[in-house]
């Protein structure tokens, strides 16, 4: 009987603590939320953490509690929309284990789609990774969130028997993708559609470059 009843308030202490951890977790998203829709309004150094706070409902001053600064707001927003990005990649490679080939027209047309329909996460990540000054926790976040696309990238490598620095090549394809998309993406030319389906098309030709290139060539490249 004793047992039993020490048993109870270990069993509730556990469900109050998931239940505080499910309520911060819960306002984090809407914070990075109402970041997002702020920021699709206008240049993110013209956004203020007070109009952030408004959006979201909350005060300034709980918004600083999740968030320093806005830097590492943004940061936050860029990782979770990465992260929604990469779940979207791996659902769509997943049906092609026995075709690598196939998996990486899969992979490049969904990172396409994705940035293309995303222009808040699009102007981020092109902020973030082009600034030199963002501070080393920032910088680690971001790095973090990249090594999960190479991550995707190098079993595809590898069941294309590329086994040589597999790593340098992911990078290579992922280097490739994004400088495609960055002057691309935003370039006034044609229709929207046109100006997606190039994309896709030269970030194909990118990878057609590294599979079609002399095996004793590339090696000696990527050494």
């Amino acid at each position: 009987m004793d047992d039993a009843i020490n048993m109870v308030p270990s069993k509730e202490k556990i469900t109050l603590k998931t239940l505080k951890s499910s309520e911060r977790e819960a306002r984090r998203n809407i914070i990075i939320d109402a970041a997002e829709r702020v920021f699709a309004t206008k240049p993110f150094d013209k956004a203020s953490m007070r109009e952030i706070a408004n959006e979201s409902g909350m005060s300034a001053s709980s918004i600083y509690r999740f968030f320093p600064n806005q830097e590492a707001l943004i940061v936050a927003a860029a990782v979770r929309a990465t992260k929604n990005l990469t779940d979207t990649m791996e659902q769509k490679i997943a049906r092609y284990n026995d075709d690598p080939e196939k998996a990486f027209e899969m992979m490049v047309n969904s990172f396409i789609d994705y940035i293309s329909e995303n222009d808040t996460f699009f102007r981020m990540m092109t902020i973030l990774m082009s600034q030199g000054n963002i501070n080393p926790h920032s910088s680690r976040e971001i790095v973090k969130a990249m090594n999960v696309i190479l991550d995707m990238l190098d079993p595809l490598f590898i069941a294309l028997n590329y086994t040589q620095n597999t790593r340098t090549l992911s990078r290579h394809f992922f280097t490739s993708m994004i400088g495609i998309i960055v002057a691309y993406n935003k370039l006034p030319r044609g229709s929207r559609r046109n100006m997606v389906e190039l994309m896709k098309q030269l970030a194909r030709m990118s990878y057609e470059l590294i599979i079609n290139c002399p095996r004793e060539k590339l090696e000696l490249l990527i050494t």
